[in-house]
């Protein structure tokens, strides 16, 4: 049994031997595929994608249509309302919920899953902007009525001016009328009464 035993162990002492000659012959290209793996860039296919036309004056898209678009795009989507403040006359026609801009930009390529926020109108910013747009009409239509106000005085006062003058005119050429008719008289002898 000595030697069968003494064969088995140099047969394993023999296995293991191969093994380690093994490992140490392939540890080199593992550590190569390693730093090769680390240092190279992942190769990512990015692919790329249009950001649709989501607003244009008289192409009123709203809200849940351009989200629908740009998720079917493949991109994600963050929304922004108009701040009251921000009410313009331009804004007056708009609709509620209307998508008025968007960044970054309609037509712009942009990778899968780009978030694309959406800027877009409230019926309170409308009606705001409506408010402003009406006042600027009012007031420049009453500046207009001054004005028009301001000529008509100014031609009343030059037509009073020039009645005046006229008034002044004839009453003295009257006098000069008058003084010719005394001295006219005067030379005939006779004396005229004032």
């Amino acid at each position: 049994m000595g030697t069968k035993s003494n064969k088995n162990i140099s047969g394993v002492i023999g296995a293991i031997g191969a093994v380690g000659g093994l490992i140490t012959a392939v540890t080199p290209l593992v550590e190569k595929a390693i730093d090769n793996a680390q240092n190279k860039p992942t190769e990512k296919i990015d692919t790329k994608v249009t950001i649709p036309e989501l607003y244009r004056k008289g192409f009123p898209i709203d809200l849940a249509q351009a989200e629908e678009l740009l998720t079917e795009c493949g991109l994600k989507v963050s929304k922004s309302k108009l701040r009251m403040k921000e009410a313009d006359p331009k804004y007056r026609d708009y609709e509620d919920t209307q998508v008025i801009d968007s960044n970054p930009k309609q037509g712009t390529k942009v990778k899968t899953g780009t978030i694309v926020c959406l800027r877009y109108i409230t019926a309170d910013v409308i009606k705001e902007s409506q408010k402003i747009f009406d006042d600027g009409i009012r007031i420049k239509q009453e500046a207009k009525d001054q004005k028009a106000a301001e000529r008509q005085e100014k031609k009343e006062r030059l037509k009073a001016s020039v009645s005046e003058t006229m008034d002044s005119a004839k009453s003295g050429l009257g006098k000069i009328f008058k003084k010719d008719q005394k001295a006219v008289e005067a030379e005939k002898g006779e004396t005229i009464d004032e």
